[in-house]
């Protein structure tokens, strides 16, 4: 085959090697990406949310809304993961999040009480999906949200308590905890509910 024979887009290739932009690359990762969570996804809604109606041609799309999308619909968990309310099952999961809804440690503006709700209601607005990175959450850990620590108003050592309580119980179950505050004063009792279970790992610093 002649130069001149080759098809415009090889001749191009050929003359122009540039390095794949940063949408090529995406797309390439995109392509690896497995569709195994997302097809569990779609039939864990049909199951409890019913089949559409006889009208609906897109036949995963259930009656009631279950799961990520759609984004404007449904109760408003950290980017639509399940909610578990049984907590005594959340180390089926690989990442747990948790609101811990308390200001009461604050020393000049309370008002982070809400902070849980407001991080929910936006991430519904989200996807699990990076086109950016190639990655998508639902392909490669298992994540849930456990709702929200019932915090003690205006009493910080026993909310200091209720948090780290939780978050060992999460932390041990082998869940990772990912946790929506808050103030800035659940950080020591998010640590010292880790550090329960850390062992000698946890250093010389006593919590």
């Amino acid at each position: 085959m002649t130069e001149r024979d080759r098809p415009l887009s090889e001749s191009l290739d050929s003359h122009n090697q540039q390095p794949p932009t940063e949408a090529e690359r995406a797309l390439e990762r995109e392509a690896k990406l497995p569709l195994t969570g997302w097809q569990q996804e779609v039939s864990k809604g049909l199951e409890f949310g019913l089949q559409a109606a006889d009208s609906i041609i897109d036949r995963s799309i259930p009656t009631f809304s279950r799961g990520e999308l759609p984004h404007f619909a449904g109760i408003n968990t950290f980017l639509k993961a399940p909610y578990i309310e049984d907590v005594r099952k959340v180390g089926e999961y690989d990442v747990a999040v948790v609101g811990v809804p308390h200001d009461s440690g604050t020393t000049y503006r309370p008002g982070t009480r809400f902070g849980p709700q407001g991080i929910r209601r936006i991430s519904a607005l989200y996807t699990p999906y990076s086109f950016e990175l190639g990655v998508d959450l639902r392909e490669q850990i298992t994540l849930c949200d456990v709702g929200d620590i019932f915090t003690i108003p205006a009493n910080n050592e026993k909310s200091f308590d209720q948090i780290s309580k939780g978050i060992a119980h999460i932390f041990s179950s082998g869940a990772f905890p990912i946790i929506l505050g808050g103030d800035h004063s659940i950080g020591y009792p998010t640590v010292r509910g880790i550090c329960r279970h850390l062992g000698d790992k946890k250093g010389n610093y006593p919590l």
